[in-house]
């Protein structure tokens, strides 16, 4: 974001487009009036700096190391421009979305370390279905490779029916690895001896789910009964 200019003054590098400026506030106003906030920038929570930044932890990390992080809103901007000396500019996502979800079911705010776990708050909070839900709940013990580890599950929901699930939120080609077939059968058996689901959610799954909730006043049949 900054950069030296030729008379030795500080500038302000645009970090989307390049473009430079010789003041923050210029700086700052560039970024907000002509670029997207959470697709090439998010703010930074502090109501004292509102800066637009890539990453709000390394921000805070860099211009506020004595301060807490907020815990809402994103966290990373989800498309970063990588700017070489010559001014060409590379377009690249981020490796992954996190920031905090604000859960109008639950009146509290819930990390996410991916776009999907995001997307499956947002179902869970309109889902009339769901009574109540936590994220990353408790943990299971579970045996890899001749050594007992932690597994620590995505979500407890708590459905109107009585019913209860664990969800694990995994792409499909991540459920054959063998460290995620010993995590879930560890946490199959603990749910079976509390007559609980186990559910891992795919991007199959995730798409039916949101189909599922878009349409729930038209159908009266729970998720249980269609996916597990």
């Amino acid at each position: 974001m900054f950069a030296e200019g030729n008379s030795g003054g500080r500038k302000f590098a645009c970090f989307v487009c390049a473009v430079m400026f010789d003041e923050f506030d210029e700086f700052k106003a560039h970024i907000i009036n002509e670029h997207e906030e959470g697709t090439d920038y998010v703010l930074c929570p502090l109501e004292r700096c509102k800066a637009p930044v890539r990453c709000v932890k390394s921000h805070f990390k860099a211009r506020h190391p004595a301060d807490k992080i907020p815990q809402k809103g994103m966290m990373k901007a989800t498309i970063w421009r990588d700017i070489n000396p010559q001014g060409k500019i590379k377009k690249r996502k981020a490796k992954f979305r996190t920031g905090w979800h604000e859960s109008s079911k639950m009146k509290k705010n819930f990390y996410y370390r991916s776009s999907w776990e995001k997307i499956a708050y947002e179902c869970l909070d309109s889902w009339h279905a769901v009574v109540a839900y936590d994220v990353e709940p408790f943990k299971i013990p579970y045996i890899h490779e001749g050594h007992c580890h932690d597994y620590i599950p995505d979500l407890f929901i708590a459905f109107l029916d009585g019913h209860k699930e664990i969800w694990e939120i995994k792409p499909t080609n991540q459920t054959a690895m063998q460290k995620n077939q010993d995590k879930w059968f560890s946490a199959r058996r603990a749910c079976e001896a509390r007559e609980w689901n186990f559910v891992v959610i795919t991007e199959q799954v995730m798409n039916q789910l949101k189909k599922k909730v878009k349409n729930q006043y038209l159908e009266d049949e729970s998720y249980s009964e269609d996916y597990s």
